[in-house]
């Protein structure tokens, strides 16, 4: 699994690519650089996407820690 530095969610390695950068290479995702390739109005869709899925993952992620400190405190 790698770090997608675009879209911030971890991917398995065949989804991936390394992508040049100023402070070297970096891992990206294909999913986000075929949609950087799309119209600008694709592209705000997809960001919104993803960022959405971002934050249910945060949620969830949330959650489950409150639901480990509850149950342990018992």
């Amino acid at each position: 699994m790698q770090f997608c530095y675009h879209c911030r969610v971890h991917h398995p390695e065949a989804q991936m690519r390394r992508i040049p950068t100023k402070v070297g290479y970096r891992w990206r995702c294909i999913r986000s650089i075929q949609a950087a390739q799309k119209s600008s109005g694709e592209r705000e869709a997809f960001g919104r996407m993803q960022t959405e899925i971002n934050r249910d993952e945060a949620r969830r992620q949330a959650q489950f820690a409150h639901l480990v400190r509850f149950t342990q405190s018992d």
